[in-house]
């Protein structure tokens, strides 16, 4: 992205969740230190003057509202708990407010319950979503031309993000520090955040999303135990007995379901796994390598280059240009 600020709403009204959207300003605050100058200036609108009444009980007053005529170019739809209906009966604007915002360039994301909104401006007629389950059979009858993908965390389609859970929106919005300001500082970020370190912030999320939007419930089991097994020597045979289909059935239906073969999507998992790492650590190639199931480092090196035209070392440096002379210092500090 080109521009050198950006302005972000984070949208919110009665019934808002507001930990949905409000801690993305210590994302975006964190961004705007790292360069020590504005990157993004944020706003909490409202549909009017009137202070939101959050679903915790608290009011909020916003610092603008939909009718000041700001334009954005992200906006965040916070999770709302209570009546659709309602919400669009009491804020008949908000729907052209925003369908007006995205034709102008702004890039929308829904987080859980919010996407309603992208549904209500007609931005997700014949594209794909994804939203907190509880929402999902409603969403389904009141918005048909749109497809539902509630077993994916997070979906793209054409500039409109939607996700599931808490989890899901800390990964929406570190995506989208890694669209607007790159990758070096949405790594950096992840870095600070992940003060659990058995939770994995992974940018390439988006990926292989794709290859999630099925129907196929058996073959969602097969990936659900992939993605957290992909370190592992794999059996296809072990694996389908694990789901009880037989081999054949197995690759059979996967690939029905997914267009590719289970062990193309072991490769993926294990690739964007990899450049994960390569992005955010300062591991070995070789410790990566064996991290994410590869034994032979030169085969790992030779299938990352099949997938990324660069090897792995040469990804890390693209993503992360001041390792070697970091890494230099240190050694020089140390001599």
């Amino acid at each position: 992205m080109q521009k050198s600020d950006w302005r972000v709403a984070l949208f919110i009204h009665d019934g808002s969740w507001s930990s949905s959207v409000l801690g993305a300003l210590d994302f975006f605050q964190s961004a705007n230190l790292r360069r020590k100058r504005p990157l993004f200036h944020c706003d909490i609108v409202t549909p009017n003057q009137t202070p939101a009444q959050l679903f915790n009980g608290r009011q909020q007053i916003g610092d603008t509202d939909i009718h000041q005529g700001h334009q954005y170019d992200i906006i965040y739809l916070a999770h709302y708990w209570g009546s659709i209906e309602k919400a669009i009966t009491h804020y008949p604007e908000v729907p052209q407010w925003l369908r007006t915002q995205y034709q102008q360039g702004a890039v929308v994301a829904g987080l859980n319950s919010g996407i309603f909104w992208a549904a209500e401006a007609q931005l997700l007629v014949g594209r794909q979503a994804t939203t907190y389950w509880r929402n999902q059979i409603e969403f389904e009858q009141r918005y048909p031309e749109t497809t539902w993908q509630t077993n994916q965390a997070l979906v793209q389609d054409a500039d409109i993000y939607s996700s599931n859970g808490q989890n899901s929106n800390i990964d929406l919005s570190m995506h989208l520090m890694e669209k607007f300001c790159g990758a070096k500082i949405a790594a950096s970020l992840v870095r600070d955040i992940a003060f659990d370190n058995r939770r994995n912030y992974n940018l390439t999320l988006f990926n292989i999303a794709g290859l999630r939007q099925h129907l196929d419930d058996g073959i969602h089991k097969a990936q659900d135990w992939m993605d957290t097994h992909y370190p592992e020597k794999i059996e296809l045979h072990e694996l389908a007995d694990h789901i009880g289909m037989s081999k054949r059935t197995f690759i059979r239906r996967f690939q029905k379901a997914t267009g590719e073969n289970p062990s193309k999507y072991l490769q993926q998992l294990r690739i964007e796994a990899a450049k994960h790492r390569l992005a955010n650590s300062d591991e070995s190639i070789k410790t990566i390598g064996l991290s994410v199931g590869y034994r032979d480092i030169s085969y790992f090196s030779k299938i990352f280059k099949t997938a990324t035209d660069l090897n792995p070392l040469q990804y890390r440096k693209r993503l992360r240009p001041s390792l070697r002379s970091r890494r230099l210092r240190n050694t020089s500090e140390g001599d």
